[in-house]
């Protein structure tokens, strides 16, 4: 069984998984050149090595890499992982493959030659995303008093008389977006963004039910309410 190890770092890295020599140095060149630390890697060996005792914020992912492909990369990836960021880029353009490739927990599935341009929008949205996981709800005037706190790493929410609820991806990825700006409306379209909804897969009353089972879910196994305020006409707010 690999065993990834996620640390705390100054700056997210970005991981480049690419067999072609001068695609990966030019990419890796283009991400740096844009600001990214990144590291870079000819397949998923060199990869899960890294990741054995480094953390990667996100990763660009080709599909048809040497030993184990990038479809099998990315569900291992979003199985241990499910926040980070995965950008598929690769050569396979037909409808089936970008499905079969979301279908394997890609963020985004992008064709060759890539764009960088658009790269570079992706991954900086995939980084707030990661950013916004390590962000915890605490009481406003106590900084020492119990809280609720989001462990994404164990898909958990731990309230604050200690209990957890192990979370859904869609309730994590949820929470996470709610989360990242407490006290402050959260749109119903944000949050929607979050949870990787394409704009014919979400509505209000989804998220009602999201919510409401949410709800119900944090207060049965914890015995308290969850401080999620429902914002009128534009969706909900972290009170905790």
């Amino acid at each position: 069984m690999i065993t990834f190890i996620q640390h705390a770092t100054q700056k997210p890295t970005i991981a480049v998984v690419e067999d072609e020599p001068v695609l990966r140095e030019e990419l890796t060149f283009q991400l740096q050149h844009r600001g990214f630390d990144v590291v870079a890697f000819a397949d998923a060996a060199g990869l899960y090595r890294h990741l054995a005792v480094h953390s990667v914020a996100a990763l660009v992912l080709d599909i048809g890499l040497p030993g184990e492909d990038g479809l099998s990369v990315a569900r291992l990836l979003r199985a241990h992982h499910p926040l980070m960021g995965l950008v598929f880029v690769t050569a396979r353009h037909l409808r089936h493959d970008r499905l079969e490739g979301l279908s394997a927990g890609a963020d985004a599935y992008l064709s060759k030659p890539v764009d960088v341009d658009e790269l570079e929008l992706l991954l900086r949205r995939l980084l707030q995303r990661h950013t916004a996981t390590s962000t915890q709800a605490t009481t406003p005037h106590d900084d020492n008093a119990p809280r609720w706190q989001l462990l994404p790493i164990r898909n958990v929410l731990q309230a604050p008389n200690g209990t957890h609820v192990r979370l859904t991806l869609t309730e994590l990825q949820f929470l996470s977006k709610l989360i990242s700006q407490p006290g402050q409306p959260c749109s119903n379209l944000d949050l929607a963004q979050a949870m990787n909804l394409m704009p014919d897969e979400w509505s209000r009353h989804r998220m009602e039910v999201v919510v409401s089972r949410l709800r119900n879910k944090v207060e049965r196994e914890t015995g308290l309410p969850i401080p999620i305020k429902t914002v009128r006409g534009t969706g909900y707010a972290w009170t905790g």
